[in-house]
């Protein structure tokens, strides 16, 4: 993951996405999904319970199928962290693909070089500076990001990058937080009264809705073929995420009371209950996903050739 800002010195406590450091940075050490010599199609399986993993690779793979025989496709994973997604990359697709993870977090880049090894897999990871990637002008057949553009700064800069080290006809495969959208109705009415339930929020800097997200990805010259968002029913799929927040609150008892019991049932039922509600976001991503805005987008896009860079709608 990359950028961690607003952080408290007194901060370190651990979070859904990792360990927060004193140091003002937080450092997510996520284990891969695909875990043997190669992907089985057990392993294929297991992706339909991890739905944002299972769209980005789908539309990773076409840009596999479609590279002419005995051509290396290049992939740049932006944020890579400790090396999961590189990892499971690298055993889905072997040595059709060239794999590289760039990360701002120099002990990330450390930990996923030793992590690659004890995964049997080989892979290429830098660190950098978090504003200019370290490769020439479309280098790679695909840039792969995800849970990045909300902690970057600058982020139709960081945009303009991805563009630059894309080739034409390149894919762009990205999960995105967001800004609540107008279909969180739950999440929208505890915010309008002051609380806010995102457990990441002091790391989030950029944030935006779905139509300014797409918009900032037309002007730095992508076509978006889909936008799904994620999670709709996250008040009933992830009570978890939403324990510690509301039922520290004196308001809101009836929320709180169905809280209790959602996290209550979730925890006697897991692994099962998980897995329901993991497959259960999948198929709302691939009916409704398109149309609702919730919060978090999964992004799959096309770049387009600098002559014909498109406006924004």
């Amino acid at each position: 993951m990359i950028q961690y800002s607003h952080m408290n010195e007194k901060n370190s406590t651990t979070k859904g996405w990792g360990v927060i450091e004193g140091t003002h940075t937080e450092f997510w050490d996520a284990r891969p999904v695909i875990t043997g010599e190669m992907a089985t199609w057990k392993d294929l399986f297991k992706l339909f319970f991890f739905p944002k993993k299972f769209l980005l690779y789908r539309f990773i793979t076409k840009a596999v199928k479609h590279k002419s025989t005995g051509a290396h496709v290049r992939i740049l994973d932006v944020g890579c962290g400790t090396g999961a997604s590189v990892i499971e990359m690298k055993k889905l697709w072997g040595k059709r693909v060239e794999v590289v993870g760039v990360d701002v977090i120099a002990m990330q880049i450390d930990v996923a070089r030793k992590r690659v090894k004890e995964y049997g897999v080989w892979a290429e990871f830098q660190h950098y500076d978090g504003k200019r990637l370290p490769f020439e002008d479309e280098s790679f057949d695909v840039v792969y990001t995800s849970d990045v553009l909300g902690h970057v700064r600058d982020v139709p800069a960081w945009l303009d990058e991805l563009y630059r080290v894309l080739r034409p006809g390149g894919r762009l495969a990205m999960f995105s937080e967001s800004k609540l959208g107008k279909h969180a109705w739950i999440r929208n009415c505890l915010l309008k009264r002051g609380l806010n339930i995102d457990p990441h929020a002091e790391f989030h800097i950029s944030l935006y809705s779905k139509h300014e997200l797409r918009a900032l990805l037309y002007e730095a010259g992508f076509d978006i073929k889909r936008m799904y968002s994620t999670f709709w029913a996250k008040f009933f799929a992830h009570p978890d995420e939403l324990y510690d927040a509301l039922q520290h609150q004196k308001n809101f008892p009836i929320l709180k009371f169905f809280n209790k019991i959602f996290f209550w049932i979730k925890q006697k039922t897991h692994p099962f209950s998980t897995a329901f509600w993991e497959l259960y976001g999948l198929v709302e991503m691939l009916t409704v996903g398109r149309w609702v805005e919730s919060q978090g987008y999964i992004v799959l896009g096309i770049k387009y050739p600098k002559a014909h860079k498109i406006k924004s709608p």
